[in-house]
This record gives structure tokens, C-alpha cells and sequence, in this order.
């Protein structure tokens, strides 16, 4: 799939710069590292959880400032619930409602919508983004453990079937056997289902994951500019380089 130029799918994992801040002075630093460093940057992932003391209205437009600022690169928007280990704060209505106003008001590419929110909201949003000719991100997060393979795979699989353009996993490891279970996942469900997927194992023990997770079909990897939005995360320079070690 190409998206503003960005093939994703094709050759590497595409970097995935993670923007976590919570306001327009700070977001705007990381604006600034992203320009400064533009050939280690892919896409460009606005965390907007981080933007929840703000009104509906400053929300929506610190988003259009990000977007404008950095037009050239395709834009996901995520916002991260706590339940899956992020700021975010909005109950499931909220949650809807605000990613509805994004997909109206904001010239977005892609778009996180958490897998295991309400059934009938993640289908409306599937719906509309299809409509809006916007890639769904289908995303589960689980920060205290890793499933068995077999669940894994029913995820994937769930997902695929529920119309995710990119299915994301990311997990809590245990232990090793945990870490090659989520690669396995990526490599079985990247041959069995043709389609494009993500899995992440977090912290420092799944870090191989996010530099090589690309030779066993991830299509995306995840990095920051200013600060780490998820454990284990690498800086986007930093990430770029060991990426080479597996071209």
C-alpha cells in the first residue's frame, strides 16, 4: 500500500515517529527533530492521548498544526486508551466521538482504532474510515502478558476479518519463548492472510522485535523523537541504522 509515497509492506518496516507530547510548544520541538532529521522518519504517529487536558476544539487543532507542519508525510492518528497502556482517559462514547470528529475535520492517512473497544463502534469506524478512504490500524495492546500462539493468531485472523488495513499486536514478554511467539504470529498470519501486520513484544527484552521484526513480515516499527511513547522504543535515528543490519 502506498501511502503519500510511503510504500508500506515493501522492503524495511517503515519508521513510525511517535508524537507524545501535550502541547504546542513541546509538540512543536518534536515538529522541529522530525525536520531535522527527515530521512529517519516514515510516517508520522500523533499520540493524541497526551492532548486530553485540552478542549475538543484545541484537541482538533493541535492535531491540524501537526498535520500542516509535516504535510509531506502520511499521518496516523492514535489515541491510546488506558486500558491499553496509554493516556488516554475518554469513556468508549468519547472515544467515538472524537474519532469521528478527526475523520471529518482532519486530513489524516491512517487511523488507530483499538480492536477490543465496543464491537459496534469499531465496526462504525472501520465504516467510515473505508468511506473516508482512510487505512484502519486495528490495534490490541497488553502490557502485562503475552497470549499463547494460538490466540495470537485468532487475533490476527479476527482482525483480518473484521476489515483492518494493518493489524497490530503488542505485547508484554515474559520471557523469550513470549518474544518468538509474537514473531512467529507475524510471520504465519503475513503468509496465511496477505495482508499487512505489526507485532511488537515491548520493554527492553522485545527490542530484537522492533529492529528485525521486518524479516519475519512486520510492516511497521516505532520509534520517538523527543521521548519513548511505549517501553522499548529506539529514536528514530538510532532505529533507522539498525534497520540496515537486516537489509
Amino acid at each position: 500500500m502506498n501511502v503519500k509515497g510511503v510504500d508500506i509492506g515493501s522492503g524495511q518496516p517503515k519508521v513510525v515517529v511517535s508524537f507524545s507530547n501535550h502541547s504546542k510548544e513541546t509538540v512543536d520541538e518534536e515538529i522541529q527533530g522530525v525536520l531535522d532529521n527527515p530521512s529517519a522518519v516514515d510516517v508520522i504517529e500523533i499520540r493524541s492521548d497526551a492532548f486530553d487536558a485540552l478542549s475538543h476544539e484545541a484537541h482538533l487543532a493541535l492535531v491540524n498544526h501537526i498535520i500542516e507542519s509535516l504535510k509531506d508525510y502520511p499521518i496516523l492518528y492514535t489515541y491510546r486508551t488506558q486500558s491499553e497502556g496509554g493516556k488516554g482517559q475518554k469513556t468508549a462514547v468519547e472515544y467515538e466521538s472524537l474519532l469521528n470528529s478527526v475523520l471529518d475535520e482532519c486530513d489524516i492517512q491512517l487511523i488507530d482504532v483499538e480492536f477490543f473497544m465496543y464491537e459496534d463502534i469499531v465496526d462504525a469506524l472501520i465504516e467510515k474510515a473505508k468511506r473516508k478512504g482512510v487505512l484502519v490500524v486495528l490495534s490490541q495492546h497488553d502490557f502485562r502478558d503475552t497470549p499463547d500462539f494460538d490466540e495470537i493468531m485468532a487475533t490476527y485472523k479476527d482482525m483480518n476479518e473484521r476489515g483492518g488495513d494493518i493489524l497490530k499486536l503488542a505485547y508484554n514478554p515474559a520471557d523469550g519463548r513470549d518474544v518468538l511467539s509474537i514473531l512467529t504470529a507475524v510471520h504465519d498470519a503475513r503468509q496465511q492472510l496477505k495482508c499487512q501486520v505489526v507485532g511488537i513484544s515491548m520493554g527492553e527484552l522485545g527490542k530484537i522485535t522492533r529492529v528485525a521484526g521486518g524479516v519475519f513480515g512486520s510492516c511497521l516499527t516505532y520509534g520517538y523523537i523527543s521521548h519513548k511513547a511505549a517501553p522499548g522504543q529506539f529514536h528514530v535515528q538510532d532505529l533507522k541504522n539498525n534497520l540496515k543490519i537486516f537489509e
